[in-house]
């Protein structure tokens, strides 16, 4: 529960300081208490929904192909794992253009990396962490 609190809370500081600064193009429209922190429990939801799609499509193809389209799908998220969060921020800024606007896919991209590095780091740490109070 604290390792969501703060990705929610890391979240909210890319979308409201970090994002405007380095991936020029990408704005949030709004404070950071408490828009921000509320639009980056939203963009959560809505990320975690779009990568349970992306993983049922990937079993469901796999199961249709009896396992041969693994041979697709391997490489292209081998080659595209960055490409995810691009698209995740797209779809946010679709549903919520009052919110927070992208301007192209290029700053799409640059924002979409800083939340995966972000998202890596709390994974990263929280998993360290848990392995070590296990033992």
């Amino acid at each position: 529960m604290l390792r969501l609190i703060v990705r929610v809370l890391l979240t909210a500081v890319l979308f409201c300081f970090i994002f405007p600064k380095i991936a020029s193009g990408v704005d949030f429209h709004g404070d950071f208490w408490p828009a921000g922190v509320i639009f980056a429990a939203v963009f959560a939801v809505i990320a975690h929904l779009i990568n349970f799609g992306i993983l049922f499509a990937a079993r469901t193809f796999t199961r249709l192909t009896c396992g041969l389209g693994l041979l697709i799908i391997i490489p292209a998220l081998v080659l595209g794992f960055w490409l995810i969060p691009a698209i995740q921020l797209q779809v946010v800024a679709h549903y919520f253009p009052e919110q927070f606007t992208i301007a192209s896919w290029g700053s799409a991209i640059w924002a979409g990396l800083l939340l995966m590095v972000v998202n890596i780091i709390t994974h990263t740490r929280a998993s360290t962490t848990s392995s070590r109070s296990q033992s």
